[in-house]
């Protein structure tokens, strides 16, 4: 069932920015502060680095954005567990 959350929740759901390497290049990615959690989790899960995480991505990206890609690669991991 879906759950209302409140405006004070809505309002933590700001998308922070932090920088991290693509393919050794440095840049800005802005995720959900869900996302950021989650893909802690799995780098935590998987002993993966953020970087060689980001060169996953890179690499799977296409024509989508790569912060699109990251969520997408975040919400499958978890899909699969």
């Amino acid at each position: 069932m879906l759950q209302e959350i409140s405006h004070n929740e809505a309002q933590k759901s700001i998308h922070p920015i932090r920088n991290v390497r693509v393919q050794g290049r440095r840049t800005s990615v802005r995720l959900e502060p869900e996302f950021w959690a989650g893909l802690n989790e799995l780098l935590k899960e998987e002993k993966v680095s953020l970087d060689q995480f980001c060169d996953f991505v890179q690499r799977r990206k296409g024509q989508a954005s790569f912060s699109s890609t990251m969520r997408a690669q975040i919400l499958e991991y978890f899909r699969r567990r």
